[in-house]
């Protein structure tokens, strides 16, 4: 009992050490952003839900940035991010990139909207994509939503405004990244696909988050607390 209960702190700690917040970007500025490691092509830095982010409005505009030493988990994680609309939903026809990793002949996270004003996270592993889908939105121009996708051992999972509004069971990530992210549009060679809305406040995470884990007011990085819960959500999956 006294080895067990040792085992079991010791995968706790480890778990929580692990657990971590992997990237921020308040997108407040060109300057920042590159400062930061990210390429700015094009587009604007406006008013959104915390000082600025960015927003593309024509075909071009874009913002990349590495995916190494950003995501460092291929088997889970977490991409949150605010939205200022600059668009109706129900206006929406066709996709419209927030969050994009992909190359044709890789694997992809995109956390996007589709046609009829849905929302969705998407997962591309080994040719199959599977997708986590919002019901039909109301979400007028002017507005802030936080979006949040999440996928790992609790399966794909769309979070709007913090409650979970789509889900699919596949429980893994996708097997190969491509060498970038790209915000608030498409990969290259094609970022075609401006979303006239504005993104700030972008996190990555190396873990499957819990709602109460998502940052919803304060835009300053956060330090590594709260994993408790996703800590035993994890140890329970590998037991």
């Amino acid at each position: 009992m006294k080895v067990l209960c040792f085992l079991t702190i010791m995968l706790l700690c480890v778990s929580v050490a692990m657990a971590e917040e992997t990237f921020f970007s308040a997108l407040e500025s060109q300057a920042e952003v590159e400062k930061e490691g990210g390429t700015v092509d094009g587009g604007s830095f406006e008013p959104g839900k915390f000082g600025n982010g960015f927003v593309s409005k024509e075909a071009g505009d874009v913002i990349h940035f590495p995916v190494e030493d950003r995501f460092v988990n291929l088997n889970e994680g977490t991409v949150e991010l605010w939205i200022t609309m600059g668009l109706d939903t129900s206006t929406i026809t066709g996709e419209l990139f927030m969050f994009m990793t992909y190359k044709r002949g890789t694997d992809a996270v995109f956390l996007q909207f589709n046609n009829g004003g849905v929302a969705q996270m998407r997962i591309k592993s080994a040719n199959s994509w599977h997708n986590a889908t919002s019901e039909k939105l109301d979400w007028k121009k002017g507005e802030h939503h936080h979006m949040a996708g999440t996928w790992g051992p609790d399966g794909l999972k769309l979070y709007l405004d913090g409650e979970l509004e789509g889900e699919d069971d596949f429980k893994e990530g996708p097997t190969v990244f491509a060498a970038t992210f790209e915000i608030n549009n498409a990969s290259p060679p094609s970022p075609n696909f401006p979303t006239n809305c504005v993104v700030d406040g972008l996190r990555l995470s190396d873990h499957q988050k819990e709602p109460d884990e998502f940052v919803m007011d304060d835009p300053a990085p956060v330090q590594p607390i709260r994993k408790l819960t996703t800590t035993w959500a994890r140890i329970k999956h590998t037991n």
